[in-house]
């Protein structure tokens, strides 16, 4: 009825579970901010219960799980906020990570 692949009480989604907070046992957006949390939920990144392709799958606290579920439920963009201790934004998009280089803009200042 949820259009999940696997049941949430089931044995495979149980292992599943297991597999991949053993393979990265800390909240992936908890060490994003700089913080070391253990990771208790696993979430599917793209939101579809019927893709559990490993790389589909991110440990998250259960904080962090519920905040991007509830902005998905509302049809919301969920996007780390924040800054690393070095002052650095944890949104990979943010401009101040983007290398002009790559990103086809060019230097300022340059004749």
């Amino acid at each position: 009825a949820n259009g999940r692949t696997l049941a949430l009480d089931s044995k495979a989604w149980r292992d599943l579970r297991a597999h991949v907070l053993s393979c990265e046992p800390l909240c992936r957006h908890c060490t994003a901010e700089g913080r070391t949390i253990a990771a208790t939920d696993v979430d599917h990144r793209d939101n579809d219960p019927t893709n559990n392709d490993l790389v589909n799958l991110m440990p998250l606290c259960h904080q962090h799980h519920s905040l991007k579920t509830a902005a998905e439920m509302r049809g919301l963009d969920y996007t780390l906020r924040g800054c690393l201790a070095n002052g650095v934004p944890v949104d990979p998009d943010h401009e101040w990570n983007k290398s002009p280089a790559t990103d086809g803009h060019q230097p300022t200042g340059i004749p």
